[in-house]
């Protein structure tokens, strides 16, 4: 079938949505024979082999799985766990299910997996719709499509697919398994995946997230949409992530700081089996249960001390900014207000009540003797950035380490006031995606 740009952004469209930024990413499509299978670039530049889409996408199902499969790879930021074959691999493995199961209607229940792949050996865990018993690899397929539940409270990664795989393949050629799109450390000729803008992959995994939600996902392996859904939560929460980065061991505020703990649990399938299971393996024993090790969230309280600027000259933005600081409201408990003086408010008196104290002026002097007084070792500072600090004040921060994180809103671009405490950002760059992006 021909493919050009507007066959693929309307397949897109038809797929995600008519406004989907996933259809705009897409910037061009070109004919390349010295491309693998096909690849998409961090610009949305689409290429694909001639000879690999005549023989084998021949439907607009085909060519769906095709360009969802190269769209995903970033999303899942798969580029970060290295090049090697039996890591890419386990990528694909991921992305086929998800392809194959999430969007199974606009796939044809992937129909380009389905007919691409052999149904043996480990080119097996790469196809969908196949009924597998005696294989090693059969509890693999069946975690990915949902025949068996890896655990009980468990989901499957791509860190743990590669993992169990490590265990499984061991000594297994793999050169002759032809991957779709391209993969970090491919051949030069395939095309490598790359890791995309900040704001782009925020805005494709709001498409994505989006069409999630438009999604029926009865029947659906649960572990693999709980997955996906995971990974697009973690796309859009890099803001967050980045605020946490200026958490004070002080408790101004209650944020939310997810963290790990390792825990063992029974499953199946070797996710990170213990020295128990790899012993018995290596004399020839398959165990019916796995005692693997897995992480999990655990919730930590810390304190974020966010100092917004109430002067005059910022009344026009802050209507914006409570609006922003409103979806933190269960992460928040006081803010303190700064103009030429701080004045500590529960922050629902801001958000809700729209209450503000300021004396019109500003400074930053009143943050840095706050800081100091209420032994912050970090700090967030929203500001349009027209005010100043003191030398004698600087010099203090400098002498407590003190870090800060400064948002400028407002329109000006710098504050060499802060710089030398850490990070200065645009407003713009530090919110959340909200599905805006190229014009399509």
């Amino acid at each position: 079938m021909e493919i050009t740009l507007p066959v693929v952004r309307g397949l897109l469209r038809e797929a995600l949505g008519s406004d989907s930024f996933v259809a705009g990413f897409i910037t061009s499509v070109t004919a390349d024979p010295k491309t693998g299978t096909a690849c998409i670039d961090a610009e949305g530049r689409l290429r694909y082999s001639p000879s690999f889409v005549q023989k084998h996408v021949k439907t607009r199902e085909a060519l769906f799985c095709l360009v969802m499969h190269e769209l995903l790879h970033p999303v899942f930021r798969h580029y970060a766990y290295g090049g090697d074959k039996l890591v890419n691999l386990a990528c694909d493995a991921v992305i086929n299910a998800v392809v194959s199961q999430v969007f199974y209607r606009q796939s044809d229940s992937g129909c380009l997996f389905r007919d691409f792949y052999q149904g043996e050996g480990i080119e097996m865990i790469l196809r969908p719709c196949l009924s597998i018993r005696n294989s090693r690899y059969a509890r693999v397929h069946a975690s990915l499509y949902g025949s068996i539940e890896i655990g009980s409270g468990a989901r499957m990664t791509t860190g743990e697919m590669i993992q169990s795989l490590k265990v499984l393949a061991e000594g297994v050629q793999l050169e002759a398994v032809l991957l779709l799109g391209s993969h970090k450390g491919g051949a030069p000729d395939a095309g490598e995946s790359v890791e995309l803008p900040a704001d782009v992959l925020e805005s494709l995994a709001q498409g994505m997230k989006d069409a999630l939600g438009k999604c029926n996902l009865a029947g659906c392996n649960p572990s693999l949409c709980g997955m996906l859904t995971e990974v697009l939560k973690s796309r859009l929460s890099l803001k967050r992530r980045m605020l946490r980065d200026f958490t004070t061991s002080s408790a101004v505020a209650r944020f939310r700081d997810p963290g790990r703990r390792q825990a063992r649990q029974s499953s199946p399938i070797p996710i990170s089996p213990g020295k128990r299971d790899l012993v018995l393996l290596a004399a020839g024993v398959y165990p019916v249960y796995f005692h693997n090790r897995v992480t999990r969230l655990s919730q930590e309280r810390k304190g974020l001390a966010v100092y917004l600027d109430v002067s005059g000259s910022v009344n026009a933005h802050l209507p914006e900014i409570v609006g922003l600081l409103r979806s933190m409201r269960n992460d928040i408990g006081s803010i303190f207000l700064f103009s030429n003086k701080v004045v500590e408010m529960p922050f629902t008196e801001l958000v809700d009540k729209g209450k503000v104290e300021t004396t019109y002026g500003t400074d930053f002097d009143c943050i840095a003797a706050s800081i100091l007084e209420k032994g912050f070792g970090k700090a967030v500072v929203l500001t349009d950035g027209y005010a100043s600090l003191k030398e004698e004040s600087a010099e203090k921060l400098k002498r407590a380490g003190v870090r800060v994180l400064t948002i400028l809103f407002g329109g000006k671009g710098d504050c060499d006031e802060f710089a030398a405490f850490g990070p200065v950002m645009l407003l713009k760059d530090v919110t959340e995606a909200c599905g805006a992006g190229r014009a399509s």
